[in-house]
């Protein structure tokens, strides 16, 4: 995600979503009655009883509600229209749906930009420089490595095998080992937990084979997962990246800190260091018995919650929004959708 712009003396804040970790970030903070911008389409009946036709248009909406399609890869938009360009093919006080989606921006209207709304999209923006995956493409003459970002590949410098049919046995060997151990060594620095290592043929099997045997792996402390992909080239990155192995690694690490935050909560119950409800979250806040304040996605536009959230971000704690349809979203639902922890 890309903050584009922030008019705070107006409250406008223009940004760019680029994955569908953004278009979440971002229906975290459009709540009812904010005013949205974005482009759109709309069809336009030049006479009546024709069929018409999809025009583009900019649309600026009152917000009523948004819905996030994670098959489509969209964020739904919708509300009653305020303003449109071309004014021609826009009718006023209709309902529309504005279809957000990765490469889209958008502007955002607010009457206030609480502290900690800005931080969730600054945060996203921080989230999205960070590496989140390695990758690395090997085939018996090169190895390509990359990093998967929140916006985008970020692509590291290529190892070269040297091998050569023409070698000797004994030199090929060696050779080959001296490659394997580079392409493991790079793995191993990586700034990242997991690092998936593919490529077309035998190779990745190989390098799996000897770090294992090698006790390399072992010692690396990464999880490394092996994988096929056609080419030991960027488009091989790319085909990696869109292969469900790639989304079900990045979603499975975010709800496992998920799980792990639930888990803390639900110890601490019995020995009072957890709380639920707003009052309990409030008063454990004003009694600095807070460190970690676990809130679900659809209570952050309800006013309560949100005097709740601007003093925890005053006191400098720490604050996890939860997807509240998600499985740990759901549970922490049935405590009243925010609870504290004090670690």
């Amino acid at each position: 995600m890309k903050i584009i712009r922030f008019y705070e003396d107006v409250g406008v804040m223009k940004v760019r979503v680029d994955t569908m970790d953004d278009l979440w970030s971002v229906q975290r903070i459009i709540f009812p009655n904010d005013i949205v911008k974005a482009e759109s389409e709309r069809k336009f009946k030049p006479s009546e009883g024709s069929e018409g036709e999809l025009k583009k248009v900019v649309i600026t909406l009152e917000v009523e509600k948004t819905e996030l399609d994670k098959d489509a890869v969209r964020l739904r938009i919708m509300g009653k229209i305020l303003d449109g360009k071309p004014i021609e093919y826009v009718k006023l006080k209709s309902y529309h749906t504005l279809n957000i989606a990765p490469g889209d921006t958008l502007d955002v209207q607010k009457a206030v930009w609480k502290d900690y709304i800005v931080n969730v999209v600054k945060n996203a923006v921080s989230d999205s420089r960070k590496p989140r995956l390695g990758l690395i493409v090997v085939d018996d003459e090169k190895a390509l490595p990359a990093y998967l970002l929140g916006y985008g590949v970020q692509f590291k410098s290529e190892i070269y095998s040297r091998l050569s049919k023409r070698m000797s046995q004994k030199e090929f060997g060696e050779t080959q080992k001296k490659y394997y151990d580079s392409i493991l060594s790079l793995a191993g620095d990586m700034d990242v937990d997991t690092i998936i290592i593919a490529g077309p043929g035998f190779t990745k099997e190989d390098i799996r084979k000897y770090g294992e045997e090698s006790g390399i792996m072992r010692k690396m402390g990464k999880n490394l997962i092996f994988e096929s992909v056609s080419y030991a080239e960027r488009s091989g990155i790319y085909e990696l990246i869109r292969g469900a192995k790639v989304a079900n690694i990045l979603n499975r690490e975010r709800i496992r800190m998920e799980f792990a935050l639930m888990e803390e909560f639900l110890t601490s119950l019995s020995t009072g260091r957890s709380k639920y409800g707003a009052d309990n979250v409030l008063k454990a806040i004003d009694d600095m018995e807070a460190s970690t304040i676990l809130v679900n996605d659809s209570v952050l536009g309800d006013q309560s919650i949100q005097r709740i959230l601007t003093k925890a971000e005053e006191a400098g704690l720490r604050i996890e929004v939860f997807n509240s349809i998600d499985e740990v979203g759901t549970q922490l639902s049935g405590f009243k959708d925010i609870a504290s922890v004090q670690n």
